[in-house]
């Protein structure tokens, strides 16, 4: 089979809300969807950004200037830098074909916990992107889009494999484990115990680590975004 276009795509949560103690909005967790799209520009790839419904907005808490530098900031406000550029076109995720991309790329964000859990139109996006030989990827909350995921036998499609993704005890960190409980939200370790899934603990919870599981690679945290990412593009380019 020859492999599939050199186009990635960078799935986002629409969600955009009050989440954390102190009302600040969860969202995009943003150098988890900026590290990944410099590493896709790097390697030639065209990216396309998509979600649910068509729109995205920031994890206040992930643009304070502990959580990303000011090169970064100066893309993101930037309106004709690359990063902007691309992420200002962000479409439905039912408005592209999976088949004419070779990686799809699911950024974090406590965002994602609240729609990636059930999202159709971009579940059927991956679908299409990984049975046409291509490479699914998905870093820190981003894996919340596996619970959802079933192959053509109606089987959790990472049933049996091995992934990584935010660690419980970075939530224990953050103070988000009794939101967590009063909204009924999972972390990532449940979701892959729940369809079945290996799920592998980072040594440290806010430290680069990420592994590949076949064509399916996951990230730990924002750390590993990059990573995530190149091993991605590794991948890719072994098809």
């Amino acid at each position: 089979m020859a492999p599939p276009p050199m186009k990635a795509l960078i799935a986002v949560t629409c969600y955009n809300d009050s989440f954390y103690p102190d009302g600040k909005k969860t969202g995009v967790y943003f150098t988890e969807a900026y590290h990944p799209f410099m590493a896709f520009w790097a390697a030639g790839f065209d990216v396309q950004f998509v979600s649910e419904d068509g729109t995205f907005g920031y994890d206040e808490k992930s643009l304070d200037p502990i959580n990303c530098s000011d090169k970064e900031m100066e893309d993101l406000r930037n309106p004709d830098s690359s990063f902007s550029k691309c992420s200002a076109k962000v479409t439905t995720a039912d408005k592209v074909n999976g088949k004419d991309y070779g990686i799809i790329f699911f950024a974090g964000g406590h965002g994602t916990i609240h729609d990636f859990c059930d999202a159709p139109k971009l579940a059927k996006l991956a679908s299409e992107v990984y049975f046409n030989n291509g490479i699914l990827a998905a870093v820190c909350h981003g894996p919340a889009i596996f619970n959802n995921l079933k192959g053509p036998d109606g089987k959790p499609l990472i049933q049996g494999k091995t992934i990584t993704g935010f660690h419980d005890q970075g939530e224990t960190d953050m103070g988000l484990d009794e939101i967590l409980k009063q909204r009924s939200l999972p972390t990532i370790r449940q979701i892959a115990a729940n369809v079945g899934a290996n799920y592998q603990a980072p040594p440290d919870p806010w430290k680069d680590f990420s592994l590949s599981d076949q064509r399916i690679v996951t990230g730990a945290n924002p750390a590993s975004a990059t990573s995530t990412a190149i091993k991605a593009i590794e991948l890719y380019n072994k098809l």
